[in-house]
């Protein structure tokens, strides 16, 4: 309000002095003064009219900038939290990884781009005898740990997500057939490693069988899937905890 005031005044002072100032060069080109009455009409009208006129647009724009400052705010924070909100949609409530589908999007976006890349089907071993035994809240502290344990082993890069169930999905790009070998190892070693303790239970073993797929580039992810899963099976019939890696020069195109 304050400064509403003082512009309204400034205004209507400068007015004031150009019309006084233009009637004066007015009268005086035409050979005439300007007497007392005159001069008061000169500086009563601005401020009768020019002063509140003034300080209402004045009050007015403010009131506008303020609105517009705040609808701005406004706009900054709901797009935040639409990325926000975005971000969570794309990722497993329970263990923070990717879900399924914003997975398979990023591998085969990965895919698009670059070549080679090895494909990781991560499936806890017995998963079905600890919800049984422990229960499944037990179970789904199991799961956390050995999302834990992927993200420990893995880059923070590489794409870690949650397939569904007990089984995961890693995606490491550029890695040749010798460095998903020591990759998946390194992960399955990292799941075995981990210390569980279900409650006033004891300790419980965690373990996982990873089958491997590498892929070429352009490759689809359905494609990945179906030789992982292969070599998954092969784990998990070879007694589980256990890494299986494709032949030399089997890779999915």
């Amino acid at each position: 309000m304050k400064k509403s005031i003082v512009h309204a005044g400034m205004v209507t002072f400068f007015a004031a002095v150009l019309s006084l100032g233009a009637f004066w060069l007015a009268l005086t080109i035409m050979g005439s003064s300007m007497d007392t009455f005159t001069i008061i009409m000169f500086i009563l009208v601005p401020l009768l009219v020019a002063f509140p006129v003034s300080a209402y647009n004045h009050r007015q724009k403010r009131k506008i900038a303020k609105a517009h400052e705040a609808l701005t705010a406004a706009h900054k924070e709901l797009a935040a939290m639409h990325r926000r909100l975005a971000e969570k949609a794309r990722h497993d409530d329970m263990t923070g990884l990717l879900n399924r589908a914003a997975f398979i999007d990023a591998v085969e976006e990965k895919c698009a781009q670059d070549s080679p890349g090895a494909f990781l089907l991560v499936d806890a071993d017995n998963f079905k005898k600890i919800n049984d035994m422990f229960g499944h809240l037990t179970g789904d502290e199991a799961l956390r740990k050995i999302a834990r344990g992927l993200e420990m082993a893995l880059r923070k890069d590489d794409l870690k997500g949650r397939l569904g169930g007990e089984e995961f999905g890693v995606f490491i790009s550029g890695a040749t057939l010798e460095q998903a070998s020591a990759i998946a190892e390194r992960t399955r070693h990292a799941v075995e490693m981990i210390r569980f303790v279900p409650g006033d239970h004891g300790s419980a073993r965690l373990t996982v069988s990873i089958g491997v797929a590498v892929a070429k580039k352009g490759a689809e992810f359905c494609e990945l899937m179906d030789e992982a899963d292969k070599r998954l099976y092969e784990a998990k019939s070879r007694g589980r905890n256990l890494v299986v890696m494709p032949a030399s020069g089997s890779v999915a195109a």
